[in-house]
């Protein structure tokens, strides 16, 4: 514990001290935290058993969050420290005898989110631009195409692919996941469901349905909630409930085909847990002065025509947009943003006045939100496009989504009781989530740091973070700390003796100089 407490205090004594002393100060830090990763639980005083489960074809299935996505790629160290990995290694101590995944075999991967057809980028990494920045940026790293794989496909024990949605488990068209066409037994006609039937499950954990409701989320709700046409779902559209309990029950029959076979399942947690949509308070705007007076001048002609507009009790009303003026000091001004749904209306002349909004309290920016255009104005002057934020009808829909998926998981454990459990994340995330949940003031609404068992975890993107520089994913602390979740079931509810996992041996996001 007195190890931990040194190690923090350094880093917040490194982060506030910069240049040259910085240089001096930076082999320190690095000593106590390469000691984190140094610190083994005593294990050799206790006997490890997993004698109520049959682990002789162990496997793990599902899609990015069980792959070890994260920082924007699937790269080596992030599937080497996935949930799946870390429980295996832990399995390892009792009778699993081994754990095959599909290597990527690249130090940086492909970023999902950065990448074009002109470039090609790798992970996102924490860097120290000079030894006079006083905090890292989120810089982009050299990346690369993914590779096929060029190993046996017939012994893999994780089947863990991102981006797969579960409409696209019995599906061959899922060849076109490139993630998938790099394991395909017969790319273009096996399924993902017909190799992991080859595998013959006897012990399982599943962790599915997160990316059947984030390409919703993450794109600002532009696809489709209820989509009519279930034959062609695309990467945006949300997974319908109902979709979802159908394959559902199609994957746990392949899944627990053999007799004696059991499994564990995970939860989804709340989509507003992770810090891509909550990194920007809905008022993070500050406005200097002369970008005041400019903001006002704007909007001047526009809230005159909304006045006459509201002034008619036959036309909907429409909102006003107001800055708020405190002086010399900047004052957190909502994000004004485009809102196709708000009713038509004119100004004097006839044209039609702009839909235009200020974002309410509830309502999410994403981190997508392009920073660099704020001094041109974006979310001022600019209204800010409809694929940066949510609006509160979006948020509701996906909440109840997830409830809904969530529900159904609990459901199917319960349909096979003493063969299937399922573990509930989505509380302890939440309690880490809220120490990151900056108000426009910069103040969290909890402790910056959330303690567990003397482990500092973080909601931001920082150092005990447990969330990867792309604020979608888990980093290898979170999955750390989840994988700890999953043994404590295992155990508990399989009268298992399972190891359990130092989350303090795991990095959350360590700076580079």
């Amino acid at each position: 514990m007195l190890l931990k407490l040194i190690k923090y205090f350094t880093l917040r004594r490194f982060r506030q001290i910069s240049g040259c002393n910085k240089m001096l100060f930076f082999p320190l830090l690095l000593l106590f935290l390469s000691s984190a990763c140094e610190y083994k639980f005593p294990e050799s005083a206790q006997v490890y058993e997993a004698d109520n489960l049959d682990l002789n074809s162990f496997v793990a299935a599902g899609d990015d969050f069980m792959a070890g996505f994260m920082d924007g790629a699937l790269y080596d160290a992030g599937q080497q420290h996935s949930v799946a990995s870390i429980i295996a290694d832990r399995l390892q101590k009792t009778d699993l005898q081994s754990f095959n995944l599909a290597e990527i075999g690249s130090v940086n991967g492909f970023n999902e989110y950065a990448s074009d057809e002109g470039h090609i980028y790798g992970r996102y990494v924490y860097k120290y631009p000079d030894n006079q920045a006083k905090d890292p940026a989120i810089v982009l790293t050299p990346g690369e195409e993914v590779p096929p794989y060029p190993g046996d496909k017939s012994f893999l024990n994780d089947f863990s692919v991102p981006f797969m949605r579960m409409w696209q488990i019995d599906d061959p068209a899922l060849d076109t996941n490139k993630y998938y066409h790099r394991i395909a037994a017969d790319p273009g006609v096996s399924t993902w469901l017909s190799q992991l039937d080859q595998a013959k499950p006897t012990f399982f954990l599943l962790w599915t349905g997160m990316s059947d409701i984030l390409g919703y989320a993450a794109s600002g709700g532009l696809g489709d909630s209820l989509p009519a046409d279930l034959d062609h779902l695309t990467d945006h559209d949300l997974t319908p409930a109902n979709i979802f309990s159908e394959k559902l029950d199609v994957l746990l029959s392949t899944l627990l085909k053999q007799p004696d076979s059991k499994g564990v399942l995970l939860s989804l947690p709340d989509f507003t847990d992770l810090p891509y949509f909550y990194f920007f308070p809905y008022d993070f705007i500050k406005l200097s002065g002369s970008m005041l007076s400019l903001a006002n001048s704007t909007y001047r002609d526009f809230n005159e025509a909304v006045t006459l507009n509201n002034q008619d009790p036959s036309k909907p009303k429409r909102p006003y947009i107001s800055f708020n003026d405190n002086g010399a000091t900047p004052y957190p001004q909502p994000v004004v943003v485009v809102d196709e749904s708000l009713p038509d209306a004119w100004y004097p002349d006839g044209r039609p006045l702009e839909k235009v909004r200020q974002l309410h309290e509830n309502e999410l920016v994403l981190m997508s939100f392009p920073e660099d255009m704020l001094q041109y104005g974006l979310g001022s002057i600019i209204p800010l496009p409809e694929k940066y934020y949510l609006d509160e009808a979006r948020i509701r829909t996906l909440h109840k989504r997830i409830d809904d998926f969530n529900a159904i998981l609990l459901q199917k454990a319960q349909d096979h009781p003493g063969r299937l459990i399922c573990v509930d994340i989505s509380e302890s995330i939440h309690e880490i989530a809220e120490t990151g949940q900056l108000n426009s003031w910069g103040s969290p609404p909890v402790n910056e740091v959330f303690d567990f068992e003397g482990v500092p975890l973080q909601g931001r993107l920082e150092l005990y973070s447990i969330y990867s520089l792309d604020a979608l994913h888990f980093n290898q602390r979170g999955n750390a700390y989840i994988a700890r979740m999953v043994i404590d079931k295992i155990n508990n509810e399989f009268q298992c003796k399972i190891p359990q996992v130092d989350v303090n041996a795991f990095q959350g996001n360590i700076p580079l100089y």
